[in-house]
């Protein structure tokens, strides 16, 4: 029992009758509507609320709260915790289109929305508070460097031990914490080259290398002489699987990255916000398109059972054509055998009046086979006609079956 609504029209339904009763119309459990509702951001009410409204007290309603950034509108009800995407039929497709994406809030809004919710923020030099993606990272190093020194092997060795690498730590690690505060969800590599960030639906993907680092051959190795006025570049992609920028700062003659990392991380969890809209215009646009494609095969499928429709027509009036032309050709062949017979009989019986048998033997059979070839004959013509009108409605029931 999938169903998707809005999130506006969830809250309503949430605050309007108990999670109990409510859960039982999209078949499942009040603990799966509640964590439904907590992964929309939709707050729900506490256990003494409805106890509360029955017993004509005041019990308290949070107010409706925007959608945050990367998360789509539409909320799936009963769909097991997974972000699922409708499989239109063609019948959906073919519907009348809906209104195309609108989205009230302003971008620049948002924008300062994020900056709120973000405030300032700076990179400390001594880290103290590890974002558990990166403290993993760290810990993972540790066991590298442990198990080099134990066993003097350098194919292993420690990836965060120079101070480049740790001032990549420090930035990206300032950038997860922030991004946390809206959700966002990191997947880093082990050598912390292959980041992105995950809002709700929407994956950011990010970059944090030496300047021009990026070549074809990939990432680079951090060199032993680097040093922490190695320059930087901070850079948020298009798509995970592009490599073009969408928007990039660098360590230049105004100042490093530490001081923009208020607005790279504010950008960043924006551009969250970005490819959901892109994303929805983007659905909206293939759902247009498709309708159009599927308007257009239509058109041509009928074009061509009419096409085929009048072959047919055509092909069974030429057969009934034909049939005639068969059964009158085949009438003035009975008529002839006839007249033949009689003219035989009149000179046969002239010439022999005294031997009729071996006569009326041939004249019994020319006869029946006259009255075998003739259409006239038992109605055979009224026979032919019905078999034509069942075929014709044979053709035309198995047409309207298989539109």
């Amino acid at each position: 029992m999938v169903q998707r609504l809005t999130r506006k029209d969830l809250f309503e339904l949430v605050w309007s009758e108990p999670m109990k009763n409510l859960s039982v119309r999209f078949g499942i459990s009040d603990v799966a509507l509640k964590k439904t509702c907590a992964r929309a951001a939709i707050p729900t009410p506490d256990r003494g609320y409805w106890a509360k409204r029955e017993a004509g007290k005041s019990a308290y309603q949070p107010s409706f709260s925007e959608r945050p950034p990367g998360m789509d509108d539409e909320v799936v009800v009963g769909g097991g915790g997974n972000y699922w995407y409708q499989e239109w039929s063609k019948e959906d497709l073919l519907a009348p289109l809906p209104q195309p994406p609108e989205f009230h809030e302003p971008i620049e809004a948002v924008r300062q929305r994020i900056s709120k919710l973000v405030g300032k923020l700076s990179v400390p030099r001594d880290v103290r508070d590890w974002h558990h993606t990166i403290e993993r990272l760290l810990k993972e190093d540790e066991k590298r460097r442990e198990k080099q020194l134990a066993t003097g092997y350098s194919w292993d060795a420690p990836l965060f031990q120079m101070t480049f690498e740790r001032r990549r730590l420090c930035i990206l690690n300032t950038v997860l914490l922030a991004a946390a505060r809206m959700n966002g969800r990191p997947t880093v590599s082990r050598d912390a080259r292959s980041i992105h960030l995950t809002f709700y639906q929407q994956h950011v993907g990010i970059r944090l290398a030496r300047t021009k680092e990026h070549t074809r051959r990939g990432y680079g190795a951090t060199k032993p002489d680097e040093s922490n006025d190695t320059k930087l570049s901070f850079s948020i992609l298009q798509s995970l699987s592009s490599e073009n920028e969408r928007i990039s700062w660098q360590d230049d003659d105004k100042g490093k990255l530490e001081s923009r990392i208020t607005e790279i991380a504010v950008e960043l969890i924006l551009t969250g916000e970005l490819q959901h809209r892109e994303s929805a215009l983007r659905r909206y646009q293939w759902r247009v398109k498709r309708k159009a494609e599927l308007e257009e095969e239509e058109r041509k499928r009928k074009l061509e059972a009419e096409r085929r429709e009048r072959e047919r027509l055509k092909r069974l009036e030429q057969a009934r054509i034909d049939r005639l032309l068969k059964d009158a050709v085949a009438f003035q062949q009975a008529g002839v055998i006839r007249r033949y017979v009689e003219a035989i009989r009149l000179a046969y019986e002239c010439t022999s009046p005294s031997g009729t048998e071996p006569f009326e033997r041939w004249s019994k059979w020319a006869l029946a086979e006259a009255d075998r070839i003739d259409p006239a004959m038992g109605g055979a013509f009224l026979r032919a006609m019905r078999d034509e009108d069942d075929a014709e409605k044979t053709k035309t029931t198995t047409d309207n079956l298989s539109v």
